[in-house]
Order: structure tokens, then sequence, then C-alpha cells
């Protein structure tokens, strides 16, 4: 009996079946119907009907960037929803139900826009997203079994990583921690800032001298605490260099297209500032420091530094400049995926936290 063959079909057969594509596309239903609905009041009774919405005349005027945003925040749902039940059906037959889905969901949060003051229903959002559930949907049928539901990829995945639920979970987070980057008002990684929620809050005292050291410190200790938590994740050192390098270096890439495109005039490189470059290599030196701790240590210290980070946040000063720029910010859907991105970013380094501490039992 070929042993290898039967390794193979395994293989192929947990990947086609894996949870952590469920787990994305659950929570990235989740965004999509966050930042459509978003602030979630104020619903009124509508001035017009659902048939007004299908039947209305075609916008005079229409921006590509608007155009591009619909399509795009729709194909990763396609996408993942059509993976999600590719083990389930026939590639065609998923994605077939995947792209309906997206026009399902695309349709039911324009009718329910209707009844929020602050929200524009359009035909031509409810068409740009079917356009991109579609096309995800189709990327799915092409290329996800042997790209990304493959035996082969999930053989790499476990010559990287650990396997197992937990470490599923790990990745939805980091995820997650990467869409946080999008958001324009916070610091560079300075995630888990919850004064909004809490009136009367205030920051501590400080000069301008001491600002950057405040900057510095939430962007070291949040990449430290983000890269010693993948660093657990993976099976070597090799895989944990390459893994958090790829990982910072997308993050970074996020945030500067999320500058680029949230301010006017866009300013690509808002985030390098003094206080950001010197947290980002005492961040890095802090990893390296503990890249070859124990497992348990990694994780335990990874919870104490983003606890630390989430602190200073809280502490931390308001950017004035930052404040003045997004005075001027682009409104319309970037408003409401910046709304998104900062509510995510509030609960992220808790959710972290917790994650860590459950981790801490079954990574070890």
């Amino acid at each position: 009996m070929d042993t290898s063959a039967l390794t193979d079909s395994a293989s192929a057969s947990f990947a086609r079946s894996s949870r952590l594509v469920r787990y994305l596309a659950i929570a990235y239903l989740g965004l999509v119907a966050y930042a459509s609905l978003y602030p979630f009041s104020g619903w009124l009774a509508p001035s017009i009907q659902v048939r007004d919405l299908l039947t209305a005349p075609w916008p005079r005027y229409l921006t590509v960037a608007d155009v591009s945003l619909n399509v795009l925040a729709y194909l990763p749902l396609g996408l993942l929803l059509a993976l999600a039940l590719m083990p389930r059906m026939p590639r065609w037959l998923a994605a077939v139900v995947a792209a309906a889905a997206g026009v399902v969901l695309s349709f039911s949060i324009e009718a329910a826009q209707i009844y929020l003051p602050g929200r524009v229903p359009s035909n031509v959002d409810l068409l740009c997203n079917a356009i991109g559930a579609a096309v995800g949907a189709a990327i799915a049928a092409g290329l996800g079994e042997r790209w990304l539901l493959s035996g082969e990829l999930y053989r790499v995945r476990r010559r990287l990583f650990h396997h197992g639920t937990a470490v599923d979970f790990g990745f939805l987070l980091l995820t997650l921690w990467l869409i946080t980057q999008l958001n324009g008002e916070i610091w560079l990684f300075g995630n888990g800032d919850i004064r909004h929620l809490i009136p009367g809050t205030a920051a501590i005292g400080y000069s301008a001298r001491g600002y950057p050291f405040f900057e510095a410190g939430v962007a070291a200790l949040n990449l430290a605490g983000v890269a010693l938590l993948l660093t657990a994740m993976s099976r070597s050192p090799v895989a944990a260099i390459a893994s958090v390098a790829g990982l910072v270096g997308l993050a970074l890439v996020l945030k500067t297209l999320a500058a680029a495109a949230l301010f006017v005039p866009g300013n690509p490189l808002l985030w390098v500032t003094p206080g950001s470059v010197w947290g980002l290599l005492a961040g890095a030196a802090l990893w390296a420091v503990l890249a070859l701790a124990p497992k348990a240590l990694q994780l335990a210290v990874a919870a104490m530094l983003l606890a630390l980070a989430t602190a200073l946040v809280n502490a931390a000063p308001e950017n004035p400049y930052l404040s003045a720029i997004l005075q001027v910010w682009q409104h319309g859907h970037f408003a409401s995926l910046n709304q998104l991105t900062r509510m995510l970013s509030s609960a992220w380094s808790f959710l972290a936290i917790a994650y860590l501490v459950y981790a801490g039992f079954r990574l070890r």
C-alpha cells in the first residue's frame, strides 16, 4: 500500500475542512455588517420603499474610490464563503451559493440603510457588492483547491506552525490585528484605546519633549507582544523570523495605504515619525531577546506587554496634528470603515490578552 498517497489524501482532506477558513468567513461577515450599519442608531420610518431603491436612476456622479471600495469589500467575503462551502459541495455550486449569499447580504444591508438617516442606500452599491462577491467566489472556484485548500499548503503550514484550534484562533486574531492598521486615528500599533467609550477619561500630563517616548513605547510594546504570539505559534526560529517579518511588513503596508486613502491630501508616510521608528527598533530588539525563550514564557510575556501597551495608550496624549488632519477627512464609506476599525482596535488588545491566557494552556 502506498502510505505517501494516503498521507497526501489525508492532508488534502484536512486542509479542505480546515476550521480557519470558516472562522475567517464568519468574522469577515460580521465586520461587513458592522461597517455597513454603524452607528445602529437614529432609526426612522423610510422615505422611500425598497422597490424605489432597486429602480432608482443611475447617480449623476460616481467616484472611482467609492465604486472600487464596494467591489473590494465583498471580494474577500465571496472568496471565504466559497472556500468554506467547498468541502461540502462541488466547487462550482459553492461559488454560486457564495455569490448569491453576497447579493442577499448586500440587498439586506441596503434595505436596512433606508431606515438609517446617516446612511445612503444605493443600487450602485448593491451592484458593486454583487460583482465583488462573484469575483471572490470565482477566484475560490478557480484557484481555491490548488492554492488555498491544497494538501501542499497544509503541509507547509504544518511544517512552519503548530496545528490545532488554538493556532487557528491565533491566526484569526492576527488577521484582525492587520485590519486595525487601517484605522486613521491610532498611533502605529496603538490598539486598546477605550477612552472614547468611558466618559471623563483624560490623558496624563506630558511635555512636547516626552511625546515621542509615549509613541515609541506604544509601538514597541505592541510589536513585541504580537511578534511573541506569532513566535509561540511557529515550529522553528526560522519560521518565526520569516512570519514575523512578513506580518509586520504587511501591517506597515496597510498603515501606509490607510494614510494615503483616508486623508486629504494623502500622506502615505504619516505614520513615520521619530517615535514610531524608535518604537519599531525597540520592539524588534525586545522580541529578539525572547525569541528563543520557552513557549510558555513567550505567551506570558506577550500578555504582559500587551497589557502595558493598553495602559500606556490610554494614558498617552492626543496627537494634535492627527486631530487637525481628521477635520478634513473624507467621509462616506471611508468614515464607516474608520469607525469599524476604531471599535475593533479598542477591543483587540483585550481579546488578545484573553487569548494568550487561553493559549498558555494549549500551546505549551
